[in-house]
Formats: C-alpha cells, sequence, structure tokens
C-alpha cells in the first residue's frame, strides 16, 4: 500500500520524513495509516477509578493516610473525565522513537516537572522495584487482612472487584487504626490497578505493589512519579501500533498537559489557579468537567494546522509555581535530567534534551535518542525469579545520579524561535509534519509561494520583472499561512555540547522481548516503493509532506529552507539508513506542465524583430509573458485550494 498519489504535473502528496534516521518506525506508525485512508481508529481509555458507597469520592476518613503516602493530590484528578478523541490525535504524533510529540513547531514532551506541577506527585526518591516471587497470599492477609481463596488469586494478580467486595466499608470501631490503614492500603490499590498501571483487562491489579504500602511514610519516600511517567510512556508507545484499540495509564496528564500548553485544544473557559494545591486541580472545579468537542478529525486539523504561537512552550512561570504546594516542587533536580524511569520491568528514558524550550532554553540539533530499543519491549511475563535489582542496575545508578545527567546549561530562548533556525530545518526533514492528507494542500501551496518568492531575490532580480510580481507573492504567502516562515531569515541556534556517552545496556539477550515492541507490528511498506521513488537520476524538494519531482536545474538555490541539498545529520545517530532525498528549486515548468523557457524566448524573439530601434528589444514581450505565467500559476493555486491532494491536474494551456 503506498502513501501518497501522482498526477501530470509531477507533484507527490508524501507522508515525510525526508530522512529516516530518527523516526524510522514511521512504516509501522498509526500516522502511517491515517495517512493512507484507512478507517479512523478511536482509543478506548481503560480506567476503573474506585468508587465508596455508590459516590466517586475518596472517604474523608482515609485523607490523612493519603497525604502521608503522597497519593491525595494525585487521587482527586483521577475522576476527571477523558476525551478520548483528544488522545488520539494526540497519539497519532507521539513518536516511541524519541518519546516526544512530534508537533509543526517542534518535538514537545511530558516530563517530569509536569507530573509534580500538575498532579502534585512525588519525582524524588527510590526507583519503585520490589520482590516479584513473594508469598503473595501471606503479603495480602498480612497487609489487608484478607486471604484470598483459592481461584481469586492468580500469580501476583486479584480482581479490582475482589477487593471492592470486602473493603466496601471502613467498619472503624473503637478507634482501630489497624482496620483504617488496611483500608487505605486497598483503597490505594483499587487506584493503582484503576487508574495508575492499569492492564488490558482493567478489572485487576497486580499485588507486587502492596509491599510499598507496608509504611505510609516509606510510601512516601519511593518515586512514584518518575514509575508513573514509565507506564504512561509505555502505554503510548504501544498505542502507536494500529491494531491497539485501548490505551491505559494516567491520561488524564496527557489532557491535562495538551489544555495548559494549547489553548486552541483545551475547552472554552479556563478557570484560574487554585492556590496550595496542584496545578490540575483547576480543571475539577464544578462546571468545568465538560471535556469540549469530541471529534477526532476536528483535533487532528487542529494538531496539523496548529502555527507557532498556538503552543505556549512556558505555561508555567513563576507567578504560577508560587501558588503550588510544596509538593509540587519537590524533585525539581531531575526535571531537566536525562534518566530512565522506573516501574518495575518498564524502563523509559526521559528527555528533556529534545525540549529545551520547554524550560526556556535555546533547542540546538538533538543528539540521537537514548532510549535502548532492547528494552522497550521488556514485560514480566517468566522473570518472576528475576533479581531486578541487578538486572536493572546500571538504570538504578543513573537515576540515582541524576544530577550528573542535567542538560540546564543552553542560553534562554527569547521570543519564538525562527522558523528558519538550524534546528527547524533540521527538524522539517526528520518530522512527519501532516497527518491527515487533506491538511497537505497548505504546505503545497507553501512550495508554489516559496518559488515565487526567489523569482523576487536578488538572484532572481536578473531574470524576472519584480514589479509585477511582488503583490502576487504577497497574496500567495498570507493564503498559504507560510509567510513567517518564508521571509524570516535564518536563524543561527546553539550547537548540540555531547555530555553523555552512549550507553548499550546487555542484558536478557536471548528473549525474543529485546528484539522491540515493535517486532509485532505489520511493516505497511518497504523503501523504496512506488511514488516514494529515490531514484537520484532527477532530483526532488520536499516541504511539509509534499514532494515535487523535476529534471536538475542550474538555479542557485535561495531561500533558507533550500540551503540544505544533502540529507541533514542527526549527531550521534545509529538507527537506520537515510532517505537521501536531495533538495532543489523546483522548475516551474514541471509544475505547470509547458516548457516556459522555450515559449517565452520564442514570443521574446518575435516581438523583438517588431521593435528593433528600442534599448531592450524583448523587455516587453517578456513583461507581457510574465503576466501569462502569473495567471499559470494563479490558475494552479486555486486547483490546490479546491481540489483534493489526490487529485491534482496540470494547467492546461491553450495555444
Amino acid at each position: 500500500m503506498t502513501s501518497s498519489s501522482s498526477s501530470s504535473s509531477g507533484i507527490h502528496i508524501k507522508s515525510g520524513p525526508i530522512d529516516g534516521d530518527v523516526l524510522w518506525l514511521q512504516p509501522k506508525h498509526v500516522s502511517e495509516h491515517v495517512w493512507n485512508g484507512e478507517p479512523d481508529r478511536k482509543l478506548h481509555i481503560r480506567r476503573a477509578v474506585p468508587i465508596y458507597q455508590g459516590q466517586e469520592a475518596i472517604p474523608e476518613e482515609i485523607i490523612p493516610l493519603l497525604r502521608q503516602s503522597g497519593f491525595y493530590w494525585i487521587m482527586k484528578m483521577g475522576y476527571l473525565k477523558i476525551n478520548s478523541s483528544l488522545i488520539t490525535a494526540l497519539i497519532e504524533r507521539w513518536r516511541p522513537e524519541t518519546h516526544t510529540f512530534h508537533l509543526r513547531c517542534g518535538e514537545a514532551t511530558i516530563t517530569l516537572q509536569d507530573v509534580s506541577v500538575l498532579l502534585g506527585l512525588h519525582t524524588e526518591g527510590t526507583p519503585l522495584i520490589g520482590q516479584t516471587n513473594l508469598d503473595w497470599a501471606e503479603l495480602c492477609e498480612e497487609l489487608l487482612g484478607v486471604r484470598p481463596q483459592e481461584g481469586e488469586l492468580q500469580g501476583s494478580v486479584v480482581k479490582l472487584s475482589w477487593l471492592a467486595h470486602h473493603f466496601s466499608e471502613i467498619n472503624i470501631h473503637d478507634g482501630n487504626v489497624q482496620q483504617l490503614k488496611r483500608f487505605t492500603r486497598a483503597w490505594i490499590l483499587r487506584f493503582i490497578g484503576g487508574v495508575l498501571f492499569v492492564d488490558k483487562s482493567s478489572s485487576k491489579v497486580s499485588l507486587r505493589y502492596l509491599q510499598f504500602l507496608r509504611d505510609f511514610e516509606q510510601c512516601s519516600t519511593y518515586a512514584w512519579g518518575p514509575a508513573v511517567l514509565a507506564y504512561l510512556y509505555r502505554e503510548m508507545c504501544s498505542a502507536t501500533d494500529y491494531k491497539i484499540k485501548s490505551i491505559g495509564g494516567m491520561c488524564i496528564l496527557i489532557q491535562m498537559w495538551a489544555w495548559e500548553r494549547c489553548t486552541t485544544l483545551a475547552p472554552k473557559r479556563t478557570p484560574p489557579i487554585m492556590e496550595n494545591k496542584p496545578l490540575g486541580h483547576r480543571w475539577l472545579r464544578r462546571g468545568n468537567q465538560h471535556i469540549g468537542n469530541d471529534d477526532l478529525i476536528v483535533f487532528r486539523r487542529k494538531l496539523d494546522m496548529m502555527k507557532r504561537h498556538e503552543f505556549v512552550w512556558e505555561p508555567y512561570p513563576t507567578t504560577v509555581m508560587s501558588m503550588l504546594p510544596p509538593i509540587c516542587l519537590v524533585g525539581s533536580v531531575a526535571w531537566c535530567a536525562v534518566v530512565p524511569l522506573i516501574c518495575f520491568h518498564v524502563v523509559e528514558w526521559h528527555q528533556p534534551d529534545r525540549v529545551l524550550r520547554q524550560f526556556g532554553m535555546q533547542q540546538p540539533i538533538p543528539e540521537s535518542p537514548s532510549q535502548p530499543q532492547n528494552i522497550h519491549g521488556l514485560t514480566l511475563k517468566g522473570k518472576q525469579d528475576e533479581n531486578w535489582f541487578q538486572l536493572l542496575g546500571p538504570f538504578i545508578s543513573q537515576w540515582n545520579n541524576r544530577d550528573e545527567f542535567r542538560v540546564d546549561i543552553y542560553p534562554r530562548q527569547e521570543g519564538l524561535l525562527s522558523f528558519n533556525s538550524d534546528y527547524m530545518v533540521w527538524y522539517r526533514r526528520k518530522t512527519k509534519m501532516f497527518v491527515d492528507p487533506n491538511n497537505a494542500n497548505t504546505a503545497t501551496l507553501g512550495e508554489v509561494t516559496e518559488t515565487l518568492q526567489y523569482m523576487v531575490s536578488p538572484q532572481g532580480r536578473n531574470t524576472w520583472t519584480i514589479d509585477d510580481l511582488v503583490p502576487y507573492v504577497k497574496k500567495l504567502a498570507i493564503i498559504s499561512q507560510e509567510q513567517e516562515r518564508i521571509t524570516e531569515p535564518v536563524a543561527h541556534g546553539p550547537a548540540s555540547e555531547r555530555r553523555f556517552s552512549p550507553q548499550q545496556f546487555h542484558m536478557l539477550q536471548s528473549s525474543v522481548e529485546t528484539r522491540g515492541f515493535d517486532r509485532r507490528r505489520e511493516i505497511m511498506y518497504q523503501y523504496p516503493f512506488e511514488d516514494h521513488d529515490t531514484d537520484m537520476s532527477a532530483s526532488e524538494h520536499s516541504f511539509g509532506g509534499v514532494t515535487e519531482t523535476h529534471p536538475h536545474f542550474s538555479w542557485p538555490t535561495m531561500t533558507p529552507s533550500q540551503q540544505h541539498d544533502v540529507p541533514m545529520a542527526t549527531p550521534n545517530a545509529p538507527l537506520g539508513p537515510q532517505w537521501d532525498v536531495p533538495r532543489a528549486i523546483p522548475d516551474m515548468g514541471d509544475i505547470l506542465g509547458v516548457d516556459l523557457r522555450h515559449e517565452f524566448s520564442a514570443e521574446a524573439e518575435q516581438e523583438g524583430r517588431r521593435q528593433r530601434a528600442r534599448r531592450n528589444p524583448d523587455r516587453q514581450a517578456r513583461r507581457l509573458n510574465l503576466w501569462y505565467l502569473i495567471l499559470l500559476v494563479m490558475e494552479f493555486v486555486m486547483k490546490l485550494l479546491f481540489q483534493s491532494p489526490f487529485d491534482i491536474e496540470s494547467p492546461s494551456r491553450t495555444p
């Protein structure tokens, strides 16, 4: 199955990226299925919030113990409604290779800062790793006061309904503190299995988390925030497979992250900040439970057409941070650290080095992703007797030394990053700019505009009459919504500084899981193939998912985004071959389907015979023919605006 359609004009709508060394999983990514017109897949959110006496509320009696354990603030967030269409649209832009969303304005992601500020969950402490081969029935009896009967315990797993049945009432008599603690542990366990670490059934929870709830003070010393983010990363990465129909984990964090950073995705009314509460709690106010539009196509288009000023890189200024409770500021040392996030067998990399603008710093071209692929699909299946402390020793060591892996060394970013900065020029070659081909007409129109922009450049002035073309270039630039990118000068950012040597973790090499979670996915295509032609006999020019094939042409490259005629390297990138697609100014003759040079020169010569006495005999003919060129271009542009991207025909020329 191909991802584009050719036409007589030589225009091919392609999904991108141009260079495949970063997004090397693109052939297996859900966005490729969307681009190819397959039926939309709307994700089901797996969630089962605990209920007490028929109400979605936390029993008042256990709130002090929840505060002591560090779970109080995040538990209240579990009851917020989730917009599945928004989550699905964002997953279509999530990249397992980099653990970032690939937006039009650059890479962005959910970091430990978002976990702290929005959820109020600890991001400091000991990694969430424990024993996986305990006597679970005995542990259950010790900490919950109930021993599962035969058939009620499967390995280390019990049903959430079993917990709800045995802990439907608190039943405190004569100040029975022990019973209150047991009920609190059961409530936390229900929240863990129903919201934080949801399995595929959405109805069970593993008792391996119960071992961390023995002492509530000790419970607060574990790194629950990184564990929650690691599990969410794993769920998001898995959900980029088109065959996966549901997603678990703390999905409300994805939604609040999007609401805080992009107003076009949020409900119309943004509630005020609530003092001494995590920032996410403002969305819990009565009347703010409306999740907004629930149309996947609408959210997909908003993300496809998002402008750079519509994304808020720093939504947590000092005025906001000063209103938060102390728990939201604990662990800030890890916010800018490139470290592994650990939740038992789930190890996912935290990559703030790719999203430095979220911390107010200038973004250089990032190095290759840090996530080791041999642990991306790791499971607990058949590994209950493994010593996970020893197996994950290198990851634990890096987390414990997270202060040494901070990346807060770059100068501050003032204002918006230029479209033609080093990073953005590199990024446009590495990313998939559009998910829906119906939104790619803008990019096609931008290409035509950029070519006309060359005609009014200093080099083009020797060939074209400027005064006649300038107003049309301005109009086309406005229509195409590409004016800022086209007219901005080149802007150079800081060079990427190599701070951490690349790491390889050799573990469980005989396990099939070390091949990565993508081993089960279907490959939609192999490059090159029809309509993904990489034949070097003709050069190609591409931007934003649009590629125009044409013979080699000798015009000098001029516009900033066309200065790179070879694939741009990603520092230290070891993965995947690059798709060698050189870039050049497109030939307007190929675009319009006529030999403009031959036609213009012939008419100019004929006009010159009639005006031999003129100082510039072919000036008038060239001016007339430029008007003819403008009419052809405008006709082509109108076809782009009113036809689908797969039905673009070359405008015919009447002799």
